[in-house]
C-alpha cells in the first residue's frame, strides 16, 4: 500500500511559471503596446525625412519594464513557494498506536490499515479512522467542509454516509478536545 503519505501534486515546470510571468495578464497588454510603439516607429521611419524617435524609446521602456517586473515576479513567487514547502518538513508528525499490545510512538507515515491508535486534544488526525471509542472527542473539520463549529466524534455509527456519520474521524483534520481511540480504515492516497 505505501506510506500514509499523500503523492505530492504535479509541479509546473520553471519555465512555464517563468513565461506566466512575462506573457499574462497585464503584462500581455504592455506587451502588445510596445509592439505597437515599434509598428508606430516604423510607418514614421518609412514616411517621414526626419522621424520621431518617441515611439521607438516608449517601446524599449515597455517592454524593459515588463521583463524586470516579470522576473520580479517569478523571484518573489520562487521564494514563497520555497517558504511554504519548508513549513512541510519542520516538523515531523508521529501518532500514538497500540501494536503487539504496546503503545507505540510511530511517525504518521508508517501507519497501516488496522493499526489502532489514540487522538487527543491539539493532536492532527494520522489517518481516516473509525472511532472506537472517545471522550467529549471533537474535531474541526473545517478544512474539509467548511464547518466552522468543531464536530463531536464518537463510536455510534449515525448515518450511513461515511462523510456524514459521527464515528468517523479524517486525515488531517485536528482534534480539538477530548481523546478518542480509532482504527486506521484508510491511508494515504487512498482517504
Amino acid at each position: 500500500m505505501g506510506p500514509n503519505a499523500l503523492s505530492p501534486p504535479r509541479t509546473t515546470p520553471e519555465w512555464i511559471k517563468f513565461c506566466k510571468n512575462l506573457f499574462g495578464g497585464f503584462a500581455l497588454l504592455l506587451w502588445v503596446g510596445a509592439f505597437l510603439c515599434y509598428i508606430a516607429y516604423s510607418v514614421d521611419y518609412f514616411t517621414m525625412e526626419y522621424p520621431s524617435k518617441d515611439n521607438l524609446y516608449l517601446g524599449i521602456v515597455l517592454m524593459t519594464v515588463v521583463v524586470i517586473t516579470g522576473c520580479f515576479q517569478y523571484y518573489q513567487e520562487s521564494k514563497s513557494s520555497k517558504i511554504m514547502d519548508s513549513f512541510k518538513n519542520m516538523v515531523p508528525t508521529y501518532a500514538l498506536v497500540h501494536r503487539d499490545g504496546q503503545k507505540q510512538q510511530i511517525r504518521t507515515e508508517e501507519l497501516v490499515v488496522g493499526d489502532i491508535v489514540e487522538v487527543k486534544g491539539g493532536d492532527r488526525v494520522p489517518a481516516d479512522i473509525r472511532v472506537i471509542s472517545a471522550f467529549g472527542f471533537k474535531v474541526d473539520n473545517s478544512s474539509l467542509t467548511g464547518e466552522s463549529e468543531p464536530q463531536h466524534r464518537s463510536p455510534e455509527c449515525t448515518n450511513e454516509n461515511p462523510l456524514e456519520t459521527r464515528n468517523v474521524a479524517f486525515f488531517s483534520t485536528n482534534a480539538v478536545e477530548g481523546t478518542a481511540k480509532g482504527i486506521v480504515i484508510y491511508t494515504g492516497d487512498r482517504t
